[in-house]
């Protein structure tokens, strides 16, 4: 082979090579999408220990949201899974938020190291009181 054709022959080999492994990150984030649905976002923004809220009742979207249960997040492996508030069982996030009514979650970081959630208790049936908390700092919601 001469030179201009071993040039043209790399050449169209990179861009093969660029086009297959265009196509399979499309696949991959076609996935991801697939596998969080609206919740796909959340995993550029969590991180180990965040504090997930998650709304089991909620009449109309014109009401207020009464979150009243909660999860800890653990990122392991590039995935989002929720412990729950007795820390006895570990589940993928969107099956966790699923089980809620229609996927209504916030997400907090705890900002002061003496703030505990597992002594914290429901007010009116809610922890809705801990979302306006100097305790808590807002990172993103689903709803």
């Amino acid at each position: 082979m001469n030179a201009k054709t071993k040039y043209i022959f790399g050449i169209s080999s990179i861009i093969i090579v660029g086009i297959i492994g265009f196509i399979f990150d499309g696949f991959y984030l076609m996935d991801k999408e697939d596998r969080y649905g609206d919740l796909v976002y959340f995993n550029q923004k969590v991180e180990n220990g965040d504090l997930i809220f998650r709304c089991n009742n909620t009449n109309d979207k014109n009401s207020t949201t009464e979150f009243n249960e909660y999860g800890i997040i653990e990122k392991s492996f590039g995935k989002i899974y929720v412990w729950d508030n007795q820390n006895t069982l570990k589940r993928n996030l969107f099956d966790w938020a699923e089980k809620g009514n229609g996927e209504l979650v916030r997400v907090f970081r705890i900002r002061t190291s003496d703030f505990d959630i597992m002594k914290t208790e429901k007010k009116n049936g809610t922890y809705n009181y801990l979302m306006n908390s100097d305790k808590m700092e807002f990172i993103i919601e689903n709803y």
